[in-house]
């Protein structure tokens, strides 16, 4: 079990050795973090939250945006960044 963020990079960095598209593959951490830091600063300094599925969600788009340079419109631009990663 990796003790810190340097040991979950190396970790992660391994499993994506196949993947299809390791630029996609590396930006996978940065979307978690940002999401989960936002959404961090939603809870303490504005008093609200987002449920899980949202928080998922904002993290998925963060994603496919990161990788395509636009929006996606519809499930099918999602799912097309998802399966190349």
């Amino acid at each position: 079990m990796p003790r810190n963020t340097a040991e979950v990079l190396a970790c992660w960095e391994e499993a994506g050795i196949e993947a299809k598209n390791r630029s996609y593959w590396r930006t996978i951490p940065a979307c978690i973090w940002w999401t989960i830091w936002r959404e961090r600063n939603a809870r303490s300094f504005e008093d609200r939250s987002k449920s899980l599925q949202m928080i998922k969600t904002d993290c998925i788009l963060l994603l496919c945006f990161l990788c395509t340079k636009s929006s996606p419109i519809g499930a099918e631009a999602i799912l097309e960044v998802l399966e190349s990663c």
